[in-house]
């Protein structure tokens, strides 16, 4: 679904809307999503972080893409000092680690937001840890660092699913791989 508001272009993937409209509809599902919308509202949140910066520092927003995966702001071409992009990039991470703070005492929404801190932090494409070691390195070094932390999340998550049965960062693995693939031209 393709909405347009102040300018902005607004997708929703198709099977999010299904997931949301089922989700009314089965008290199994409604049981097994709820803790899938609640980190929905945690990784929403840190992509409000990421706009309130850039918006601050002058960015127009350009689309907004929702996905069973998450949220993907992007911002017109405007130029910005490095300072102000490295703030950009780390707004999401640190929105994330404020909450686990701000929640302590809540196992759940501590544990998933500093997940979701040192996730982001992960630098591959298109992880804010990317675009912030993009601001440091050559694009040759980057692709080389990208390399390292995809081996590494690859056997990471193989042994995981091999010893705690959860297939959950594998998926992420391959979804990070199809952006990769759809997206071959990524470096700046």
């Amino acid at each position: 679904m393709r909405l347009k508001k102040c300018n902005i272009l607004i997708e929703i993937e198709n099977l999010l809307i299904i997931i949301l409209i089922s989700f009314f509809f089965s008290d199994k599902i409604k049981l097994f999503l709820t803790s899938y919308f609640v980190c929905y509202l945690f990784i929403l949140f840190h992509e409000l972080s990421h706009i309130l910066f850039a918006t601050l520092f002058g960015k127009k927003i350009e689309k907004i893409k929702l996905s069973i995966a998450g949220v993907c702001v992007t911002f017109n071409n405007i130029k910005l000092e490095t300072v102000k992009n490295l703030i950009i990039y780390i707004a999401g991470p640190l929105a994330n680690i404020c909450l686990a703070i701000m929640f302590y005492n809540i196992d759940f929404i501590y544990e998933i937001n500093i997940f979701l801190a040192l996730l982001n932090l992960i630098p591959i494409y298109p992880l804010d840890g990317y675009n912030i070691m993009s601001i440091f390195f050559s694009k040759k070094t980057i692709k080389s660092i990208e390399y390292v932390f995809l081996s590494l999340l690859f056997l990471i998550s193989i042994f995981i699913l091999i010893k705690g049965f959860n297939p959950s960062l594998l998926i992420f693995f391959v979804y990070v791989m199809l952006i990769k693939y759809v997206t071959k031209n990524h470096i700046k």
